[in-house]
């Protein structure tokens, strides 16, 4: 039995067999007639498609998509990429198809947000269902500076900061919850994720340890406190069951630690940059920690990456340290670079 349509209520429904033998009966979420036909078309195609080139080759980006949301991964950048697609057959798909759904979708966007809001969670979702065998694998590749068209990023490189751009920040705090988790990233090197969502059961302040639950990469991991942190939490009285009071990484918190930045008269870097960023690099340029602990401490898996994303070189006056000339004890330097020898006396 072919499918057929018919009216029920307002709304007409599909009804019958496709060509696979698959029992139809759905609404179509149309009034008109002509446009009821048309879905009824199209649906005997998708089981006539399915029969003569088999399920793999049928396999839709939207079913990728509902499975990797089903597997519990990141949704962030999703929503746009399963309106552009929809119903698109994985099998269909191209690499040039992804780039250009990532200038259309952001097209004032530099090539690293069409990288990191497209190319990679596209990449993600067929990924995935190519590995379990659902659909063939598509090769998509990302966007390069060099790349004709694309526009460089406009954020500032990244950087990181020292003890006073922290203590600059609490003192201009209004909040002191916030003072203290900017303060706690510094120190644990956490991310703000992981951060906002401690409970006070995660924290055993008379051993100094915090336990971060559910991170990143799915697992639970342990941070260090230091004395004045642990004192600093005591004073803390939790906000609804969290340590810091926060209930999402999204909305006003971003406005404030911005404002904070505006009254404190330093530059806004997020939390990233005062955070993890600057954990790797105090630890490992400004005390001289090597990398496998301080790998260990801020809980990175790759040595590789601590080093090549998060450990940023304080460069200022280095040449001068190594290769500029030393002075003999007792000689001091005038204003103008000139120096004198300090004469003993008897």
């Amino acid at each position: 039995m072919a499918i057929t349509i018919y009216k029920r209520g307002k709304f007409w429904w599909l009804t019958g067999y496709d060509a696979a033998g698959n029992r139809v009966h759905e609404s179509t979420g149309v009034t008109g007639e002509d446009e009821a036909e048309h879905i009824r078309i199209a649906r005997e195609k998708e089981g006539l498609d399915l029969k003569l080139l088999g399920p793999k080759a049928t396999f839709t980006f939207d079913q990728a998509a509902v499975a990797y949301i089903t597997a519990g991964r990141d949704q962030k950048f999703l929503a746009p990429l399963i309106r552009e697609f929809g119903h698109l057959r994985i099998s269909q798909m191209t690499g040039t198809m992804v780039r250009t759904a990532a200038r259309k979708l952001y097209p004032d966007a530099a090539y690293t947000t069409w990288n990191r809001q497209v190319i990679t969670p596209v990449r993600a979702i067929v990924n995935m269902s190519a590995d379990a065998g659902h659909c063939p694998p598509v090769k998509i590749k990302g966007f390069k500076a060099k790349d004709p068209g694309v526009r460089r990023s406009t954020r500032p490189a990244r950087r990181a900061v020292d003890r006073a751009y922290i203590d600059a920040f609490r003192a201009a705090c209004a909040n002191r919850h916030l003072g203290v988790m900017f303060l706690f990233m510094y120190v644990t090197g956490a991310r703000l994720g992981d951060a906002i969502k401690l409970k006070p059961g995660d924290l055993d302040l008379p051993n100094r340890l915090v336990t971060f639950r559910d991170m990143k990469n799915g697992e639970d991991g342990e941070g260090d406190l230091t004395a004045e942190l642990v004192y600093e939490l005591q004073q803390l009285e939790p906000k609804g069951g969290l340590v810091f009071g926060y209930p999402s990484r999204h909305g006003y918190l971003y406005k404030e630690i911005k404002a904070t930045c505006a009254r404190a008269g330093i530059p806004y870097l997020g939390t990233h940059q005062p955070g993890r960023h600057s954990f790797g690099t105090e630890m490992i340029v400004r005390s001289k920690v090597d990398i496998a602990t301080t790998a260990e401490k801020g809980r990175w898996k790759s040595k590789r990456l601590l080093m090549e994303t998060y450990v940023h070189p304080d460069e200022s006056g280095v040449i001068e340290k190594v290769f500029g000339k030393k002075e003999p004890k007792g000689t001091k330097r005038g204003t103008r670079g000139h120096t004198t020898r300090i004469k003993k006396t008897a």
